[in-house]
């Protein structure tokens, strides 16, 4: 009995895995105060039957990807009247977990990295406890099966790809003419849960069909439809033969790979964990509250994030501070001073190009006409304004332990103010955003926003007053441009005929081929 109660006293060891990735289950726990805390835990997925995922009232996504939950969701409470749609946390960036401790700005916390794992796909995987778990050290290269090693064969083919296309053209339409105001990094994130892809697959999808879309209209040889019927044939037959090779159920939808799949080093990395709780703490209960607060969290992060609003970022100016506003205003008070002493007005300005701007040249007809010589873009020059006594007090604030982790200070006070200046044609005014990004000092680039710059592009010149450069081509016109190409190349075959039949009838050649055949 004694043993007995001394071993139901004895402190719990939990062996953790440190590889497993950020949404494995109990990466590493700490105890603070007498309670467990559970860093990591987020148990995105597991084969687990339908009864069980009714208790855990886990969304149901069905084929089209549309949120089959109760109607009784709470509204959105989002602050921008565009944002109709509550987006539902899904795997987080697990990256992000790594360098959050470091100066890397590259990898943000984005509770919509891929979206959630849907469970009643048919798609039959292990789960992240056991492929956390698995041996590290084995006599086998490779897994035995698909199932062990969390592979899921898919593909997107033609016609999925253009129903994504349609599902953004139609929630930027209904946007523009119901708010206004339009965002394509919300649309993204709509239509990749809509669809249960990640949002850069949408934006890299989008901008794709947005160029083929260019170029049926503009230059139809580069589209080779038939040539995409085939990939997507081939690519689904080698899918179909893999998973008949390792005798599984194919599961003939698209998948996103799980987070887990990545099998990135979270936490202590060193390689092993222990950690010593109580036995009177009830482990299975704290992890399932510790992934309910995290999800919690997610989910206010995103009802929280203020999304990026089309705009063209040449009508938007930098941030600036009081110092570089002043010595704008110098500039002009000096550039003005400097003509009232010279008596000169802005009209009165010295031309530079010869003889006043005036050149002499024929006409087609060969008449002596005298036409206006255009004057050629002046140099820009862009320079940023640094206060080095600003500068000085800050490396000094930095204590000898921040230097020794090379953490370099900011030149500024705040990272979003840029100074930048730009001087053209002998004015001087503050940057826009779009000279900033085009220079050293720019911040870090916006992956999502680069990979559908050019379909954003459009959309901004579409609202400018440009027509067809946007969305989907008229019928009318790709089949103009396809009868244009087909008469073009007919055309082009003809003259090579012609000139093939030129070059056999010349007297050279006839000779050339008697020599040949009487040597």
């Amino acid at each position: 009995m004694n043993r007995q109660h001394h071993l139901k006293k004895s402190v719990l060891l939990l062996q953790i895995n440190s590889r497993s990735s950020s949404s494995s289950l109990l990466p590493s726990t700490s105890t603070s105060n007498g309670v467990l805390q559970l860093l990591h835990p987020a148990k995105q997925f597991s084969t687990t039957s339908a009864a069980s995922r009714k208790k855990k009232n886990t969304p149901n996504l069905g084929k089209a990807g549309t949120d089959q939950t109760s109607s009784a969701t709470p509204p959105n409470p989002h602050r921008q009247p565009f944002v109709t749609h509550r987006l539902r946390p899904g795997q987080p960036n697990p990256l992000y977990h790594v360098y959050k401790n470091t100066n890397s700005k590259k990898y943000k916390s984005d509770p919509l990295y891929k979206p959630p794992w849907r469970l009643n796909t048919k798609a039959n995987v292990i789960s992240a406890e056991d492929f956390a778990a698995r041996p590290r050290v084995c006599f086998e290269e490779q897994f035995d099966s698909l199932h062990d090693g969390m592979i899921v064969l898919s593909w997107l083919n033609v016609k999925q790809q253009r129903d994504i296309f349609d599902a953004y053209t139609k929630l930027m339409l209904e946007q523009e003419k119901q708010f206004g105001v339009t965002s394509h990094e919300y649309v993204m994130r709509v239509v990749g849960q809509q669809f249960n892809i990640s949002t850069m697959r949408v934006a890299a999808i989008v901008d794709a069909i947005h160029d083929e879309e260019q170029n049926r209209k503009n230059n139809p040889e580069l589209v080779f439809d038939k040539l995409a019927e085939y990939v997507d044939a081939k690519t689904q037959e080698h899918i179909n033969n893999v998973y008949k090779a390792y005798g599984e159920v194919n599961p003939n939808e698209f998948i996103e790979d799980p987070v887990e799949r990545l099998d990135i080093r979270v936490g202590n990395a060193q390689g092993m964990g222990h950690v010593a709780v109580d036995d009177l703490y009830d482990i299975d209960e704290l992890t399932k509250q510790s992934i309910l607060r995290e999800k919690d969290e997610a989910q206010l992060e995103i009802d929280g994030h203020i999304y990026q609003e089309d705009v063209d970022d040449n009508l938007i100016e930098s941030k600036v501070n009081k110092e570089c506003l002043e010595l704008i205003q110098a500039q002009k008070e000096a550039f003005e001073k400097m003509k009232e002493e010279w008596n000169r007005g802005d009209s009165e300005l010295e031309n530079p190009l010869p003889h006043g701007g005036k050149v002499e040249m024929e006409d087609e007809e060969g008449n002596i006409v005298e036409k206006v010589a255009e004057r050629r873009p002046r140099w820009k020059f862009v320079a940023q304004t640094i206060n080095v006594r600003e500068e000085k007090m800050a490396k000094e604030k930095v204590g000898k332990k921040k230097k020794k982790k090379k953490k370099s200070s900011s030149l500024l006070a705040s990272e979003d103010i840029r100074n930048t200046i730009v001087e053209q044609d002998g004015v001087l005014r503050v940057a826009t955003m779009k000279e900033v990004n085009d220079v050293a000092w720019k911040d870090v680039r916006n992956v999502q926003e680069f990979v559908f710059q050019g379909v954003k592009s459009a959309w901004l010149r579409r609202k400018e007053g440009e027509k067809g450069g946007w969305g989907h081509v008229p019928e009318e016109v790709k089949a103009a441009a396809k009868a244009k190409m087909e008469e073009e190349n007919a055309k082009k075959e003809e003259e090579e005929q012609q000139e093939g039949e030129a070059d056999s009838d010349s007297p050279d050649d006839s000779e050339n081929s008697n020599d040949e055949k009487e040597k």
